[in-house]
């Protein structure tokens, strides 16, 4: 064999090493592409599908909960086209159907539920900001329109308040029950400041009308005890400032 076709044969050699080597690196390279997209797309989806678990439906309304859903689905069948062997996406797809068909069709009366401590409360609050996030970046990616997003806060906002406002009144009964008029008292007047801020169309008055009823009973029945210690620090006073704090905070960013 002469030396040129030798030094051919290495040289068609050598380039098809680097060709295979650079086919090899593309199919890794787009293999771990494909596999952070599944990863991400999977990850969003579980961060929707943890809002829906975690916020009671009734603060979410059947609006929010079909739009989260909807987008659930959108990616639940882009896993599955990604992934088409794993079973995992295909049965989280068929549940997010029957998921769908139930909101869809509920005519039941959502109840909000009772608000038992401000831990609750506090979850719930962080929960209802990621979730306003989120619609708001829907907003900028176009997959709902502004006005649409608009109303979406606008719910959530009202969600908040009654969260707040639930979480008030459940303190201040139990402080009540407990014998506590100073504790009582400080929450009832929060919440009954609240329903006035809101009391627009009426819709709080006579709720207003009892809980000032009840903050005078309490105020008559404790004599100057409540007056002569309304002020002291403690850590109810701190936690419940911190919640209508964050109230002002949220009506400044969305409205």
């Amino acid at each position: 064999m002469s030396s040129e076709l030798i030094v051919i044969l290495s040289i068609v050699g050598g380039a098809g090493l680097i060709g295979l080597f650079y086919i090899s690196h593309s199919i890794e390279q787009q293999r771990r592409q494909r596999a952070l997209l599944i990863a991400n797309i999977s990850d969003f989806a579980f961060r929707l599908q943890r809002l829906l678990d975690s916020i009671p439906p009734a603060y979410l309304g059947k609006d929010i909960q079909l739009l989260l859903l909807g987008q659930i689905k959108k990616r639940m069948e882009r896993l599955k086209e990604l992934a088409p062997s794993n079973d995992k996406f295909r049965k989280k797809l068929d549940a997010t159907n029957e998921h769908i068909a139930e909101v869809t069709g509920s005519t039941a009366k959502q109840v909000k539920p009772q608000i038992k401590s401000p831990e609750e409360a506090s979850q719930i609050r962080t929960l209802l900001q990621d979730l306003s996030k989120i619609i708001e970046t829907f907003a900028q990616n176009k997959i709902i329109t502004v006005a649409e997003a608009r109303t979406h806060l606008a719910f959530l906002q009202s969600s908040y308040l009654d969260a707040n406002l639930n979480h008030l009144l459940h303190q201040a009964e139990t402080a009540r029950q407990e014998q506590k008029p100073k504790v009582a008292i400080l929450n009832y007047e929060k919440a009954l400041t609240e329903m006035k801020k809101r009391n627009k169309k009426g819709n709080f008055s006579e709720r207003i009308e009892q809980v000032t009823a009840v903050i005078n009973q309490l105020r008559d029945e404790a004599g100057h005890a409540v007056s002569s210690t309304a002020d002291e620090p403690n850590e109810l006073n701190q936690a419940m400032n911190e919640l209508l704090e964050e109230e002002d905070a949220w009506k400044k960013k969305y409205f």
